[in-house]
């Protein structure tokens, strides 16, 4: 099969070659104005591009430095919040945390062996109350 396709390739190029060498000079000088003219636009497209994606690259750029500094802002906000000379403020405020002190204070209330709660509960048994549903 890639024998069949580099057959081809020669052939092909082989009859272009001789089409050109058929051409009389005016013909050729017009067809090199005509691929130097499209191969120039086609730089002037990539550049453009380029540009483009240099523009969209910068705009990329801004756009993350503005969020990382938003964030960088708000890490400072919530790290000026542990700060410990404002933490005594709003320590005697906050009265659902408990430092590690404090929790070995407080004393786990023991239920009796005997309570009343481990005693099982009475069985229930069903009651026709189904049939006087279905009835209303």
């Amino acid at each position: 099969m890639a024998k069949h396709k580099l057959l081809a390739g020669l052939l092909l190029g082989g009859a272009a070659v001789a089409a050109y060498h058929t051409l009389d000079l005016e013909q050729r000088e017009a067809l090199k104005d005509a691929a130097r003219d499209r191969c120039n636009a086609l730089k002037d497209r990539a550049v453009d591009y380029a540009f483009y994606a240099a523009d969209a690259l910068d705009d990329f750029k801004e756009d993350l430095n503005d969020r990382l500094a938003d964030k960088a802002a708000a890490a400072d906000d919530y790290q000026a919040d542990d700060d410990p000379a404002t933490a005594a403020d709003h320590k005697a405020d906050d009265d659902i945390v408990l430092s590690s002190d404090e929790v070995a204070d407080i004393e786990t209330p023991t239920a009796p062996v005997n309570s009343v709660a481990s005693e099982p509960a009475a069985e229930t048994t069903p009651t026709d109350s189904a049939e006087d549903h279905s009835e209303a």
